[in-house]
């Protein structure tokens, strides 16, 4: 990594392109890895056989920490990025078929996400304010119970032996 390290800081030197505006363009650009239709493109240009290129995408695994990630808006591209170090994927993405297939998929994730979740906190909400009224009955209705039902040994004592 540090080796990657000075790598960059030779590049920004010789572009003279400042921290910031780096940064700005590589948030852009690995958020168009989210972009099924883009990496087709990427494999249809032989970009996904270019070593250099490949090596750039593997730089780009920084945007996995926490401090990067926050500003990912698209956090499919992570799972692309991922996905773009196996071999037998660069070649899958290549095909039409594969990128209708993702973009499908992430078209049903996007669908359905928010409204799985909010479902989901809903019955977690509603259990837990069950659990709560049932703790809430149960220890007034045990001390009910427990101040009308005599002790066990007084209800043997009052019973005739047989």
């Amino acid at each position: 990594m540090a080796d990657n390290q000075d790598k960059l800081s030779r590049y920004l030197t010789q572009t003279g392109v400042n921290e910031h505006a780096r940064f700005i363009l590589e948030l852009e650009f690995i958020q168009c890895l989210a972009n099924p239709h883009y990496l087709n493109w990427l494999a249809q240009n032989k970009y996904l056989e270019d070593k250099a290129f490949l090596n750039y995408l593997q730089y780009l695994e920084y945007w996995r920490q926490p401090q990067y990630a926050t500003y990912i808006r698209f956090p499919h591209c992570l799972a692309m990025l991922e996905l773009l170090q196996s071999e037998h994927f660069r070649q899958v993405i290549a095909s039409p078929v594969a990128v209708d297939e993702i973009h499908t998929q992430q078209a049903f994730y996007w669908m359905h996400y928010r409204t799985n979740r909010i479902k989901e906190a809903a019955a977690a909400a509603a259990a837990q304010a069950g659990q709560a009224e049932g703790r809430q009955a149960g220890s007034t209705n045990g001390q009910a119970d427990t101040a009308a039902a005599p002790p066990a040994a007084a209800t043997a004592a009052q019973q005739p032996p047989a």
